[in-house]
Order: structure tokens, then sequence, then C-alpha cells
């Protein structure tokens, strides 16, 4: 086996605002896995105020972790990976491709044996102005998307509160709207807020407030369901979160998490308590958004997944799976089904 690793720099079409960081570019790499002429395609892409490394520093544990590629399995070299997770999973993502390409299956197929065949899509809505994040809840809308999930935390609470508001009434009651405060909010603020915002209908809310306790004290007294997203950084975070009962949901990032193999024992867990897992991007290139959608494809769950993030980006190093009538139709060739472009390579 042999990798190369190829840099990009990814606009956003516009900012994203959360509650730890302005998100205005993606700045990662692809890794190109190549056994015995059959490529494989990773991506590393740390998301700024979330990741705990560097790009620099995962870059160089990649590169290093391929001069041993010569002379180590490919396990063991993902096992020096695990304390650099988004390195982790940019490797275990291209050999996940390469052996999906060798067994003749999908992506997906090669993680579940009956994967959905089109994944629901949500759309994620981040701009920081009220104004600015309506218009795009009509333009998902329009799109033919019925789940909306709305960064919260980031304004004053009133705007907050009037954003979710008016995109209730602009959605009507078909639409799902979900939260997403990304810890932004103290326990005890964001306990207030959900009980306000319970007679919206809101499907849940991620992060309402920062550390896994914090959200299963909020998840034991909201009467909107909660879930645990960048609080769990590990496979036992999330077994952990969701052995505290009252957590409805858990987020999922193959990114973040590992690789996809690490988000499938993910899956299995939330599966195993009765948990959502709601797989999503971390607006990722092409490559990395392709990864995350055979993982939802294979989790199995119908629910709308966090997967729509190409087209919050201006530029990409590939043609991104398109969306269509609310979802994304899962690549049924084998491996991932989504190639760099020429001048990626």
């Amino acid at each position: 086996m042999s990798l190369d690793l190829i840099p990009y720099e990814l606009p956003l079409r516009s900012p994203m605002a959360t509650s730890h960081a302005i998100v205005a570019d993606r700045r990662g790499a692809l890794v190109r896995l190549d056994d015995h002429g059959t490529i494989g395609w990773g991506d590393l892409c740390p998301m700024p105020g979330w990741s705990v490394q560097e790009f620099e520093s995962l870059h160089d544990q990649v590169d290093m972790a391929g001069l041993r590629l010569d002379e180590d399995m490919i396990g063991d070299v993902l096992d020096t990976l695990v304390g650099a997770p988004e390195a982790r999973a940019a490797l275990a993502g291209a050999a996940a491709d390469v052996l999906a390409q060798e067994a003749g299956l999908s992506l997906a197929a090669h993680l579940a044996p009956e994967p959905l065949e089109r994944v629901a899509v949500n759309a994620t809505i981040g701009a920081a102005d009220v104004s600015t994040a309506l218009t795009n809840v009509y333009l998902a809308i329009a799109n033919g998307i019925e789940t909306i999930k709305l960064k919260v935390a980031h304004r004053r609470v009133e705007e907050d509160i009037a954003l979710v508001e008016s995109a209730r009434r602009a959605v009507g009651d078909k639409v799902e709207l979900r939260l997403d405060a990304n810890g932004g909010w103290r326990p005890d603020e964001a306990l207030e807020i959900l009980h306000r915002l319970a007679p919206l209908d809101i499907a849940v809310c991620e992060e309402p407030t920062a550390g896994i306790d914090q959200i299963a004290a909020v998840g034991a007294e909201s009467p909107i369901p909660v879930a645990v997203d960048e609080s769990a950084r590990t496979v036992d975070d999330l077994r952990r979160a969701i052995a505290t009962g009252t957590v409805g949901a858990v987020v999922i990032k193959p990114q973040a998490l590992g690789g996809p193999d690490f988000a499938m024992q993910a899956i299995a867990a939330a599966h195993s308590a009765g948990v959502t897992p709601i797989v999503t991007s971390m607006i990722d290139s092409a490559v990395g958004v392709a990864h995350a959608v055979h993982v939802a494809a294979a989790s199995g769950v119908t629910a709308a997944h966090g997967v729509a993030t190409s087209a919050l980006l201006a530029a990409d190093v590939a043609a991104p799976l398109p969306v269509e009538d609310g979802a994304i139709l899962v690549p049924s060739i084998p491996g991932l089904g989504v190639r760099p472009s020429a001048a990626a390579r």
C-alpha cells in the first residue's frame, strides 16, 4: 500500500456561525490510498472550534502513518492514530473504500448487510443574522427538504426565540425543526429556553449545554428531547451518554469519532438502547460527506441526517452527491462512489 496526501482549501458560500467559532472556509487534505491499483479516498478535515488538534499536526500524523504501511498491517497503523480521531478517520475511510471496492460492494453495503438506498437529510441553517437565516430556511423548503436544523446560542436569547418562532410560522407544522446550541447555554438557561420553545414542536435540541453530565441533567427535565454531540468525543463517551437514559438522540460524526468502523460501533450502541443515531458531516469535502452518507445508509435510520452540507461550500474537490427531494441517493457502485477531480489529484 502507498499513501498520498493532497491538501485543499474550500471557501464557504457564507460564514457559518456557531457558539464556538465563525467558520469561513474548510482546510483539509484528501488521503489517496493505493492498494495494488485499487484507489481508496479518505478526508482529513478538522473543524475549527471543535477539533482538539490543528490540521498541521494531524497531517503530519497521517503522513507518518503512511510510511509504516509497507511494513505493518493497516489495522496496526490505525491503532497508532486512535488519539487523533480526524487523522484515523482519514486513513480508515480510505481503507474502507479500498476494501469495499475489492469486495464489489458499495461502502454502505460493506458496513451493513441491508443499507438504505436513500438518506433523508436536514438543512443546517447557521447564518448569524435572523433575516438571512430565514431566507435560507425558505430555500431549503423549496428544495424539498423537510427537516431544518437551526444553529442557536450565538445570538441574544430573544433573537434566538424570535428566529425559532419565525421559522415555525414559515414552515408550518409539517416540517421538522431541530436546534443546535453547540453547548452555548448554561444548564439553567437551557432549561428556561427549552420550556419557552416547547409549544413550537421542536424535535430535538443538540448540545443544549456543554458536557455529558450537564446535558443529561437538562434532558431529565426538558420538555424537548436533547442530543449529545461534541461533548462525546469517543465511542465510549457516546456509550456513557446513552447510559444516562436522558438523551433522545446521539449525533455521530465519522470524521470526529475516528472513521466509519468506529461510527458503526456508536450506531450499534445507540440502537441497542433505543436511542436515535443521527449521522452528520463536519462540512467536509465531497469525499468526507460521501463517507458520512454511506455510514448514515448503513445505520438504517430513516430520520433525517446532517449530511447535506456540500451546498454550504463555494468549491469542492469532486462533484458532491446531489440532494433531490430532500434526500441523497446512496451510490451503489463498489466503494465510495465519489472520486476527486483531476485538479485535486
